[in-house]
């Protein structure tokens, strides 16, 4: 089984305090080892270089976990049980960006993620921290191609929405979300590639009154999910 490595006092000590199933715990030296005094499996004292290594690099204030019931499932599993609600991203590459949607999904209820598999920011410590535990529960599928997996979707009754502003785009608000139901968001300089616009029913954009040009896909993928989630229960 896969294992994934979070870092970061708040982190990890929330994760434990959450329930989290973690495998083992490394602490530096100057750690505070009794906030894990129920813990079940291993807790080992390293210094601060290991830890920086086993922590690629992210700020991990002497606390790093080991986790493996991250749920990484086969699309098909997706299909079978259709859920109303899924969230596609293309391509998105920085792992703050990733972490941060993954936070704001669990906070709009949303438990299905499709993420790509090449090219693509994986659950790296920096995403796991920058999501707060918004991995929990979560089912992640990784996929090779995303336009075809959006294809065997939509042959399985799914309506499929891309963020995006072309001829066709509607403003979100104005969306009549069919269920079961898929949004996609693209990357972050190129959004959402052509071959995927190309096999979505419809395509969506965020009206803006200011002067900026664009949001930022984690700040942009909140909008347009809400706006999903409350249509949804109205």
């Amino acid at each position: 089984m896969q294992q994934f490595i979070m870092c970061g006092r708040n982190s990890v000590v929330e994760s434990y305090q959450n329930g989290v199933k973690i495998d083992t715990i490394y602490l530096s030296k100057e750690s505070n080892k009794n906030l894990f005094t129920n813990f079940k499996g291993k807790i080992i004292i390293k210094d601060n270089a290991f830890l920086d290594k086993l922590s690629e690099g992210e700020n991990h204030q002497g606390f790093v976990a080991l986790i493996s019931n991250i749920k990484i499932l086969d699309i098909n599993y997706l299909i079978k049980n259709q859920p109303s609600k899924v969230l596609i991203l293309d391509h998105i590459e920085d792992p703050r960006n990733l972490g941060a949607i993954i936070r704001t999904a669990n906070a709009a209820g949303i438990k299905d993620i499709i993420l790509s598999k090449d090219k693509s920011a994986d659950l790296t410590p920096t995403a796991l921290k920058t999501s707060s535990g918004g991995f929990v529960n979560m089912n992640f599928y990784k996929v090779s191609s995303i336009s075809a997996t959006i294809t065997k979707m939509k042959e399985n009754n799914y309506w499929v929405y891309a963020t995006a502003l072309d001829k066709k785009a509607l403003p979100h608000t104005k969306a009549n979300y069919n269920s079961p139901c898929a949004i996609v968001v693209g990357n972050e300089g190129k959004g959402v590639s052509k071959s995927v616009l190309s096999v979505v029913d419809q395509t969506i954009y965020i009206e803006q009154f200011g002067t900026v040009q664009s949001l930022n896909v984690s700040v942009a993928t909140g909008i347009v999910l809400f706006d999903l989630v409350n249509k949804n229960a109205s």
